[in-house]
């Protein structure tokens, strides 16, 4: 069996034990065309988007189905205007792939991942009314694990990423050039391509990817520690979450707490899992010094609120704030 019908398997299972996919209130028939920014090589998708899918339609009892296009049909970084525009109804995508836009959501991948404490604290709302503003309604906020760097070679002596081209998305830039490296930005098909042909050193990316994409395939190291927490989004189209009933809307809703419960329950194996695959597969774990590991880890923060801030920098500095009352931040 392969990865992704196993983790399918693993879903559905923990999904009936659990007992949380009893059909909830009638909702009316709609098809909601689902826009995701990555296939089903990224477990993410597997385990967010195709699973909050899977939620919605037996929830609703087929009334609701979700087809589901990917980044072969609109590229990734491209993928929020033709929601916003109704082409598509649902998106599934990070903050950082539309950070032309808003950049608020970005710093959130610092923020504990507890979902509870995250609603609790009100930041689940001011996400919500931010991306109001912009024509979207969020359903859910999936959080995963923390992001790693995979390279194609051993660290050079000084212990850091000195002289490598690292390929990350903007909010990573200054941790990869604080570690002395160069950032590169690349959609993620072209990884695979450019860690084999040496364009690039090193990937950034989250714990959940490298065996998917089999980059083990061209590179021989990840590196820890790991850094924060990857907060996911899906939303919708804001006019046509108008046009839903109430029923439906509190479904798509009630599916998303759903959702982001599950994430947190299962994705720490899963994270534990790919690790074990990639020693399996002859990668090694490159452990930094203490003197890199914290310049990793303050970098990685600091570089995702400065990008945050960048287009939202009111509303991201009262997300900031809001987080460190609620403790679920460092200061």
């Amino acid at each position: 069996m392969n990865t992704v019908s196993r983790l399918k398997g693993a879903l559905t299972a923990a999904a009936f034990g659990a007992g949380i996919l009893a059909a909830g209130p009638a909702a009316q028939a709609e098809d909601l065309k689902f826009l995701t920014s990555w296939n089903e090589n990224y477990q993410g998708t597997v385990g967010m988007a195709l699973e909050y899918k899977k939620l919605v339609e037996e929830a609703s009892g087929g009334s609701v189905q979700m087809p589901i296009s990917g980044p072969d049909v609109i590229p990734p970084f491209e993928q929020l205007q033709p929601v916003q525009a109704g082409v598509f109804d649902v998106l599934y995508t990070h903050g950082a792939y539309h950070a032309g836009t808003t950049t608020m959501l970005i710093g959130m991948d610092t923020v504990d991942p507890d979902p509870a404490s995250r609603r609790d604290a009100g930041l689940w709302d001011a996400i919500d009314a931010h991306y109001q503003t912009l024509g979207m309604k969020v359903l859910a906020l999936p959080t995963s694990g923390g992001v790693h760097t995979i390279c194609r070679d051993n660290l050079p002596a000084s212990g850091d990423f000195q002289g490598f081209k690292v390929r990350g998305t903007p909010p990573v830039h200054p941790m990869i050039e604080a570690m002395g490296g160069t950032p590169v930005v690349l959609p993620p098909a072209e990884i695979y391509s450019s860690l084999e042909k040496g364009v690039i050193d090193c990937a950034t990316w989250p714990m959940l990817g490298a065996v998917g994409f089999k980059w083990f395939e061209v590179t021989k190291t990840f590196v820890r520690p790991a850094t924060g927490s990857v907060t996911h989004l899906i939303a919708m189209n804001l006019d046509k979450w108008n046009s839903l009933s109430a029923e439906t809307q509190a479904l798509l809703l009630d599916q998303g707490k759903v959702l982001e419960d599950r994430v947190r329950a299962i994705f720490t194996d899963w994270e534990n899992e790919e690790e074990a695959r990639l020693l399996k597969e002859g990668m090694t774990e490159t452990q930094l010094d203490d003197a890199n590991a914290a310049k990793l880890v303050q970098a990685h923060a600091d570089g995702y609120w400065t990008i945050a801030g960048k287009r939202d920098t009111d509303k991201a500095s009262a997300l900031r704030e809001m987080a460190k009352q609620a403790n679920l931040i460092g200061q």
